[in-house]
This record gives C-alpha cells, sequence and structure tokens, in this order.
C-alpha cells in the first residue's frame, strides 16, 4: 500500500463517519462536476487528481480595504478552500475544527482560506461575534465550476501544481490525524517551478 493510501484511508472514512449534511446553496451553484484528470506526474505520485484550481478566481479579503486578488497569488502553496455561509448551519458546526487544524499546521506551508458568497460586513461580524480567527474571504466574482460546489460546505485542497486532490461535500471534523498527515504530505512535496503552475 503506498504511502499516500495509508493517509487517504482514513481520512475518506473520516468524512464519511462525520460528515453532518449539506446546506443548499442560496444562488445557482454549478451542476457539473469537473472531469477527472490525469497526468504522468500525478500517476507517479498516485494522487487521485479529481481537477485543477482555476487560479484566475477572484476573492476578496474580509475585514480590510484591500482590493480583490486572484488566486493565482497563492499559487505554488498547498492550499485548504472551505466554501461556507453564515447562514448554513454545517457550515457554522466545522468551523472549530477548521480553526484547530490551521493553528496545528501553522509551521507548515498550507494557506487556509475561507469563503463565503455573502457580504463582507456580514461575514465580518459573524467571525467577530463567534471569535473565530481564520483567514476570511467573500467571492469577488463566483465561484468557478472548477471547484465542483454543489452545495455548502464543500471543502476543496488544492496541491502545489493546482491540482485538486480532494474535495468534500458537507461538513466533517477537520481536526483529525489522517487529515493533518494528508496536508503536511502536500505541503513537503517540492515547489513548482517559477511559471509552473497551470493557468
Amino acid at each position: 500500500m503506498s504511502a499516500w493510501r495509508r493517509v487517504i484511508a482514513p481520512l475518506a472514512a473520516m468524512a464519511l463517519l462525520a460528515a453532518l449534511g449539506s446546506c443548499a446553496a442560496k444562488r445557482e451553484a454549478p451542476r457539473r462536476t469537473p472531469a477527472l484528470a490525469s497526468s504522468p506526474a500525478s500517476a507517479s505520485r498516485d494522487l487521485e487528481v479529481l481537477g485543477h484550481a482555476d487560479y484566475a478566481w477572484r476573492i476578496r479579503p474580509v475585514g480590510t480595504n484591500a482590493e480583490p486578488f486572484p488566486l493565482e497569488r497563492l499559487g505554488g502553496r498547498v492550499l485548504f478552500i472551505n466554501l461556507w455561509a453564515t447562514w448554513c448551519a454545517p457550515c457554522v458546526a466545522e468551523l472549530a475544527s477548521i480553526v484547530a487544524l490551521r493553528d496545528s499546521l501553522r509551521a507548515d506551508d498550507v494557506a487556509f482560506l475561507i469563503v463565503s458568497p455573502e457580504e463582507p460586513a456580514r461575514v465580518e461580524a459573524f467571525l467577530r461575534r463567534h471569535r473565530y480567527d481564520l483567514p476570511a474571504y467573500v467571492e469577488a466574482q463566483p465561484i468557478p465550476a472548477a471547484y465542483g460546489v454543489e452545495a455548502l460546505p464543500t471543502t476543496v485542497v488544492v496541491d502545489r501544481l493546482g491540482r485538486i486532490v480532494l474535495r468534500h461535500r458537507g461538513a466533517a471534523d477537520w481536526d483529525r490525524a489522517p487529515v493533518r498527515e494528508f496536508l503536511r504530505y502536500l505541503a513537503a512535496s517540492p515547489a513548482p517551478l517559477a511559471g509552473g503552475v497551470p493557468e
């Protein structure tokens, strides 16, 4: 059994057992699941590739006067992207475990992003009221179909090469050893060469 399969098997079991459900999105969500992609690079690493990140997607930081920026700015890093909303109970239920997971991986090159389709002021007020310390963003553009969002919450993990290597629909307890091992495994992989991130 390969090293990544020893990590993925418990992760998949955790996702199935810990899922709390999901909320239907309050807006039109893409119904098309991206086609599975594979390449010699993914085969050699034995990772299942579910698609490729759309780095042109623009998001806006919450709680600052910062301008929207494309996800491309974070290219070359491992991305843990949680798509959520304040009105979605399962989304809110998993936030504490995402905070704990992020805190346990501060020394690793993993960027955590929670992204909401709501107004920035609403998201900021919610996070402040509940004292969640997470890097929060709102959509500056609708979520691209590449991420396969059908309901909230949806969590996507993107590796350093821009490949989507995990997509989980529904809430989960993310603060678990298999998840940390998986993200550390991805973060330990070599970063792509300059210009090596797919568009």
